[in-house]
């Protein structure tokens, strides 16, 4: 997913002088006291394959918004929760929804920090006993493909709200990133990389057992769920952007480093070093319940050195972040790099040891889980047992110290997280505003400028502006032209005060910025 990221020294300089003496919105944490949670909100309607034959389900999210918050501009962020593309307790695990623990967590934490946070389900199903390797790999594959474009699905959800329907959550769409949790780590880093046929069309990808590519875009539809077969794939909100600015994964992996290439969106990668279930280098993923080859792929070590390479993740480096969870990241990059290769990467950070490999930022309630377990028909001990071994220390400090103290380790491993997102999230969404997809050739005349009270913006190569936000200095939208669809738009009462500000004209599928003055 190529995109240019349009910087103007003015705009940057006005957001880095950061305050010092009172808290900060976006980039503190409880600025707010509390959050309201809208659950179960239906975001859109496909085709799953969990019983086998394709299904029609709705897909459901749960909105996170700052309590008594009266902001309209506010930056959304959409996560996606673990679960190895099976549901909870199907998949042999307690975790594998959007009430896991560490998701409720994560999601409230970045709520009170002011951000619009959307916990977002996707379509589940594979077949991890599939006795073919191919099929295996196939299959789950394909499950990821799906999951991308539920969250595709999902972005653009907010951008029709925005546009028809008043924006009712109070969001700037413009400023949109997608994180993930395990699993749903493999569905955000696929969403910022993987926008080509040829990337999915490797050897890696070919199934030799039916002579075939494992995805195929004629049945299930393109990575952002338009178009294929209708019995497999419902296009949802089609004509809307599914554009973001950046991404973030705790734990998961990119399906091959090569889908990353110069110019795409910033990474925030987090990562146990020693993880069980998915490389941090590259290497085979381990599904729970099964010793079985699934298939290669690249984790967070990899994932840092391409985007390294690329300079994709400067956007962290100037001016440096310094605080006390860069400072550890990059002594552990540093001092490891002989065996990963990562000194001076910006946006890693490494769980240290075996024993936070697995999800430490995880807890449970063992009595809640058996008996949730039972009643969805699977052995509670089991699922315990798998827990556990995936977070050997949540155990021991459950048997020694009780629930509380085992939760209160979880809770240091939220507060690890969030201390290293936050500032990263803040420059990313804050101080680096504008997405601008390849240009195409795309022109746009501005006149009179400077302008007083009529503006006038001509698309000089016919291609529709659909909407045009002004930006302040501050980053602030102060004024908004919808449902616009048209070459050539004349504002004669543009209602601001004298100075300096941005215009980001949207079209279909791109975005442009120019500089306006107002005098």
């Amino acid at each position: 997913m190529k995109k240019k990221l349009l910087l103007t020294a003015a705009f940057c300089a006005s957001l880095i002088g950061h305050e010092t003496t009172a808290q900060t919105r976006y980039l503190d944490a409880d600025f707010f006291s509390s959050v309201t949670v809208t659950s179960n909100v239906v975001y859109g309607n496909n085709l799953g394959v969990l019983t086998g034959a394709p299904v029609a389900e709705d897909l459901l999210m749960d909105v996170y918004e700052p309590s008594g918050d009266v902001a309209t501009d506010r930056p959304l962020i959409l996560y996606l929760a673990t679960g190895s593309f099976l549901p909870r307790y199907i998949n042999q695990s307690a975790t594998g929804s959007k009430t896991d623990s560490a998701t409720v967590e994560i999601c409230t934490r970045l709520a009170k920090q002011g951000y619009v946070v959307a916990a977002v389900d996707y379509r589940k199903g594979w077949n991890p006993n599939e006795p073919i390797t191919d099929d295996r790999t196939q299959s789950i594959l394909q499950a990821v493909y799906r999951g991308l474009q539920d969250a595709k699905t999902c972005v653009r959800y907010f951008r029709k709200d925005v546009a028809t329907n008043n924006n009712s959550y109070g969001i700037d769409d413009t400023r949109i990133a997608i994180g993930g949790q395990g699993s749903g780590g493999y569905i955000s880093l696929a969403y910022g990389a993987l926008d080509k046929l040829s990337e999915i069309q490797l050897q890696k990808f070919y199934n030799f057992s039916s002579n075939e590519y494992m995805v195929d875009t004629t049945l299930m539809g393109n990575w952002s769920g338009l178009g294929g077969n209708p019995a497999l794939n419902t296009n949802n909100h089609a004509g809307y952007s599914d554009d973001i600015l950046m991404t973030f994964n705790i734990g998961g992996a990119i399906g091959d480093s090569s889908w990353i290439e110069a110019g795409e969106v910033p990474i925030i990668t987090m990562q146990g070093q020693a993880d069980y279930f998915a490389p941090f280098q590259y290497g085979i993923v381990t599904v729970p319940g099964t010793t079985v080859f699934v298939i290669d792929v690249s984790g967070s070590s990899d994932i840092s050195r391409m985007q390294e390479k690329f300079g994709n993740n400067d956007v962290f480096k100037t001016p440096a972040i310094s605080d006390a969870y860069t400072a550890r990241a990059n002594a552990f990059n540093t001092a490891n790099n002989a065996t990963y290769g990562n000194a001076g990467d910006e946006g890693l950070f490494a769980f240290e040891g075996a024993a936070n490999g697995n999800g430490p930022w995880e807890w449970i309630d063992t009595v809640a889980v058996k008996a949730e377990a039972t009643a969805w028909g699977q052995d509670g001990d089991v699922i315990l047992d798998n827990f556990y071994a995936a977070n050997p220390l949540f155990e021991y400090l459950y048997v020694t110290g009780g629930y509380a103290a085992a939760r209160a380790r979880a809770i240091a491993y939220c507060d690890t997280i969030q201390g290293y997102l936050s500032p990263r999230l803040y420059r990313g969404l804050l101080e680096q505003p504008f997405s601008v997809a390849e240009f195409s050739a795309t022109e746009v005349s501005v006149y009179p400028n400077p302008a007083t009270d009529q503006i006038a913006f001509v698309s000089e190569d016919n291609n529709p502006i659909s909407e045009i936000l002004f930006y302040a200095l501050d980053g602030k939208v102060v004024r908004r032209e919808a449902n616009i669809n048209t070459t050539n738009v004349v504002i004669s009462n543009l209602d601001l005060p004298k100075g300096i500000y941005f215009a980001n004209l949207r079209f279909k599928g791109a975005n442009t910025v120019k500089k306006i003055v107002i005098q």
